[in-house]
């Protein structure tokens, strides 16, 4: 099943093919940051520190709200490019229309459920009432309109799946160009604040949205399905939830474990919050140097599990590793000598509270970013092979560890001690998935 634009991962240079799969991921990276950048800069610049911390309070909550999406489609993709490791085309069809039924559902319930929960959980959050009123329209208009996210997820997780991360990216370029335009539009111009940049975001989602698909149907004719695939796709649509469902519960506790740190911040007040907001934007800006190596390594492992070839796909782990590991010391090295600059353009020159916390944010995190890139590695490696449910130990691992210390070293380090509590989370949470994966067990299925 070597079609034109797609890339077969179960032969040559695992590092090679990385290179070639993961660099466009990681310029998508480099734009996604981008428009996310503009959207906390504008506000910063144009609104304040207020409007920042609106957005950041809701960044648990969107994420939760969210991850029942980002669980199904990367179901999608590791289901997909394990049929396409087997060469089997007519499972390929079926999974994506599984990939279009989800996308739909999905959408339609967390739509529902974001524009009704967005205030109950910014109250139970113990959100700073100067910036609630903010917290909960973004979420309504983010969670509202997340059909064009989901679509415009599941169609680039089926073209990944195939080894195809150069039409995302082009797609992803022209929604964060588009954001960035309806941005400066929507918040310098029409002076309508966080309610702009939300409705950037879902205008320029859902025009990306249909024209991936679009394009998509016209480079790609044989992924497309048919009336039949829908009607006969119960059995791999079943495979989907059940694998995406592991994968959203194991989300949505990291999520719950983000929504406690988040009331831990809240009550620390809105200059925090949005030092925190400006914080995770900049260690965003620098984890894309090295996340796409990562996350894209489950599409490179779901080829070669679909193929049987145990042998590459530890090929791949240790040079993979190794890569991590001189990536994320070059982008913690970068962190420290930018950061006061980086974190300068988010924020007014008067703000000196969110300043100081925001560098000490990047500055604490950014050594730790090996171990952050390594957990990644292992939960990717058995994501592609569909061993969800050792992941998920690994994410109880790293949430009770992350809620446990943002409980306890506040007390002794103030809000410093917050900054700490993801850092040791991924240290712990390292230990149960590389623990299985050396172990071998994963090798007994390739083997009957």
């Amino acid at each position: 099943m070597n079609k034109s634009g797609t890339l077969d991962m179960t032969k040559g240079s695992p590092i090679r093919l990385m290179l070639r799969f993961a660099v466009p991921m990681m310029i998508g990276s480099a734009f996604q940051s981008l428009y996310s950048m503009v959207d906390t800069i504008v506000l910063g610049r144009f609104a304040g520190a207020e409007a920042v911390a609106a957005i950041g309070a809701t960044l648990s909550t969107v994420n939760f709200l969210l991850l029942f999406s980002t669980a199904a489609t990367s179901a999608i993709s590791i289901i997909l490019s394990q049929y396409y490791g087997s060469h089997d085309e007519e499972g390929m069809r079926k999974g994506i229309a599984a990939a279009a039924q989800s996308a739909i559902m999905i959408g339609v319930v967390l739509g529902a459920l974001g524009i009704v929960l967005a205030r109950p959980i910014m109250r139970l959050l113990d959100t700073p009432d100067n910036i609630i009123d903010g917290s909960v329209m973004y979420i309504r208009i983010i969670c509202g309109v997340c059909i064009a996210q989901f679509t415009y997820n599941a169609a680039s997780s089926v073209l990944r799946a195939v080894g195809d991360s150069k039409t995302p990216l082009y797609f992803l370029i022209i929604c964060s160009l588009l954001n960035v335009v309806f941005d400066l539009i929507s918040v310098v111009w029409l002076k309508l604040g966080v309610v702009g940049v939300a409705s950037a975001t879902v205008i320029s989602q859902a025009i990306s949205a249909i024209a991936c698909v679009l394009y998509m149907s016209k480079k790609y004719p044989w992924l497309m399905f048919t009336k039949r695939h829908l009607r006969s796709n119960g059995a791999v649509l079943k495979k989907v939830f059940s694998l995406g469902g592991q994968m959203a519960f194991q989300s949505a506790f990291l999520s719950v474990g983000m929504m406690v740190i988040t009331r831990v911040i809240n009550g620390f007040g809105s200059d925090v919050v949005a030092a925190f907001t400006v914080g995770s934007n900049v260690e965003n800006l620098a984890a894309m140097l090295f996340s796409n190596f990562a996350f894209g390594f489950s599409v490179y492992v779901g080829q070669n599990y679909g193929a049987k070839r145990a042998d590459r796909i530890n090929l791949g782990v240790r040079q993979i590793f190794l890569l991590l590991a001189v990536l994320t010391i070059i982008a913690s090295v970068l962190v420290k000598a930018f950061a006061a600059p980086l974190v300068s353009l988010y924020i007014k020159t008067d703000e000196a509270l969110v300043r100081e916390a925001s560098l000490s944010f990047v500055r604490i995190q950014s050594w730790f970013f090996p171990f952050l890139g390594w957990i990644w590695l292992y939960n990717s490696s058995l994501r592609g092979m569909g061993k969800i449910s050792i992941t998920m130990i690994s994410s109880f691992v790293e949430l009770f560890s992350k809620i446990g210390f943002s409980l306890l070293l506040p007390i002794y380090m103030g809000y410093t001690g917050i900054w700490f509590s993801a850092p040791l989370g991924w240290i712990l949470g390292i230990i149960p998935s590389a623990a299985y994966f050396y172990s071998g067990r994963w090798k007994k299925a390739l083997s009957e």
